[in-house]
């Protein structure tokens, strides 16, 4: 499931605005492969008439859960459907609280991302390959 919502949020990213909170979460997010990742600070750079959805992933502690409401407010004031789905699943994933966390783990999640190995009884299975784990 990790692979798969990573992969998924890649290709809608095309089409999609993500908002995080920091630069560093930014960061993370693009060298994963995701498009269209603008933080809070740069919010008057967007021009929203280019996207019809958005997808918050501001940290899932009190401030950003604070953010995340104030934004989907001015989100939806410009008429964009904010894709809540996203942002509960995103944070049940990765079992953290910050996006950035991810940034400790990146080269694993590339992996992951990319290609998908299913571990049974110590044998990875991807790509029709099987390798000794």
């Amino acid at each position: 499931m990790f692979g798969k919502f990573f992969r998924d949020l890649r290709e809608i990213s095309e089409n999609v605005l993500i908002i995080v909170e920091g630069k560093r979460d930014k960061i993370v997010l693009e060298r994963l492969g995701i498009k269209n990742v603008y933080t809070i600070y740069e919010l008057y750079k967007i021009n929203f008439r280019k996207y019809r959805e958005a997808i918050v992933l501001t940290d899932n502690d009190k401030k950003g859960r604070r953010l995340y409401k104030r934004i989907k407010e001015i989100l939806e004031a410009e008429d964009l459907i904010v894709r809540d789905n996203y942002r509960r699943i995103f944070y049940k994933i990765i079992k953290t609280r910050s996006v950035e966390y991810l940034n400790s783990r990146i080269d694993k999640i590339k992996y992951i991302i990319d290609y998908d190995p299913l571990i049974l009884n110590g044998d990875i299975f991807y790509r029709d390959k099987i390798m000794d784990f």
